[in-house]
């Protein structure tokens, strides 16, 4: 009788430990990794905090049957402009972009990235997601957007020239943050010029630039514009670069519902102020250490005064800019009044 007991409790407890390899092989089979792309160092924000801080709790979430696995610094295919094409070629099912980098995809959005709209990456991403179930849309229906964020205001930053008021400025060839912006620059009385970030110290360095407008964040690591940059000018307004990250579609679309709860949870605007802040705390951080401490450069408080000659000039090119999308068909002026009112 004990025998037959002890049979039966055996062929229970293996009953029961094929049941749990059974499972685990079931969940295994579930189990997903995307891969999400960048352009940028392995050192940048996006790669140190913004990704990796999605990449952790979606794993977590889900109990690691969703994995996200970063790809930077063009693992999966150099050019920054290519990014939005390889999330929707599911190159890669998530990627990291610039809207500036590809203008003509992203005309509303670029509206939101003209003068005048914020002073900060935090205050400008809420502006991002205060217009966009109403006027940007359209320009994300092939992707799932996770995030749409901002960085920090520019600041100017020459090679051999300070800048202290307009006039300084004047025939000096610029990089702008983006092609739109080009228009703000010559009314400042520069040659705007675009080019991906990625080039531009070399261009800094060798004096195909003059200048460069840019976030703060680029001065010291990644980008060490403060090396071949020795002045550097702040107090306009000015732009901000706009970016986003965004998963495929049909990738999106073939989630199980939890991974989509999981993902849902840690994206949109929440996720969007997680970024914005991380990223604009270093953009802080930096313009600090050039303004208090001169760690490389020498900087300039544009005074109020010098100031004013340069926010009337880029009144005006914002509203040359306004006018210009109003004839192509983009409702401009009532994007740029919801995010400045």
């Amino acid at each position: 009788m004990k025998h037959i007991k002890r049979a039966m409790l055996t062929a229970l407890a293996i009953t029961a430990l094929l049941g749990l390899n059974t499972i685990s092989s079931i969940d295994l089979a579930h189990a997903k990794e995307l891969k999400m792309a960048t352009f940028m160092s392995p050192k940048h924000p996006i790669n140190t905090g913004a990704l990796p801080y999605l990449a952790k709790n979606v794993a977590t979430e889900t109990g690691g049957s969703l994995t996200l696995k970063l790809y930077p610094s063009g693992q999966l295919g150099k050019g920054p402009k290519a990014q939005w094409k390889r999330v929707i070629e599911n190159v890669a099912e998530i990627t990291f972009g610039i809207q500036s980098y590809t203008p003509k995809i992203f005309p509303r959005t670029m509206v939101v990235g003209q003068p005048g709209v914020g002073n900060s990456s935090q205050e400008v991403t809420e502006k991002i997601w205060k217009v966009y179930d109403k006027f940007l849309t359209p320009e994300y229906t092939k992707v799932k957007v996770l995030a749409l964020f901002s960085n920090w205001p520019p600041v100017i930053i020459t090679r051999k020239k300070a800048i202290s008021k307009l006039a300084d400025i004047k025939d000096l060839k610029i990089r702008a943050p983006s092609a739109s912006n080009i228009p703000q620059l010559k009314a400042w009385g520069a040659v705007g010029v675009y080019m991906p970030v990625s080039k531009i110290y070399n261009a800094l360095q060798t004096g195909v630039l003059d200048g460069v407008y840019i976030s703060p964040g680029a001065l010291y690591a990644p980008w060490r514009l403060s090396e071949p940059g020795e002045f550097v000018a702040a107090g306009m307004n000015g732009p901000t670069s706009l970016f986003f990250i965004a998963m495929n579609k049909q990738v999106w679309d073939g989630l199980s519902k939890k991974h989509q709860a999981a993902v849902n949870k840690y994206s949109g605007l929440k996720y969007s102020r997680f970024v914005a802040n991380y990223w604009g705390t270093r953009d802080a951080k930096q313009l600090a250490i050039a303004k208090n401490q001169n760690k490389g450069v020498k900087f300039t408080q544009i005074s109020k005064e010098a100031a004013v000659a340069f926010d009337k000039a880029t009144a005006k090119s914002v509203q040359g800019f306004l006018s210009k999308k109003e004839k192509e068909g983009i409702p401009a002026r009532a994007i740029y009044k919801a995010v400045t009112q």
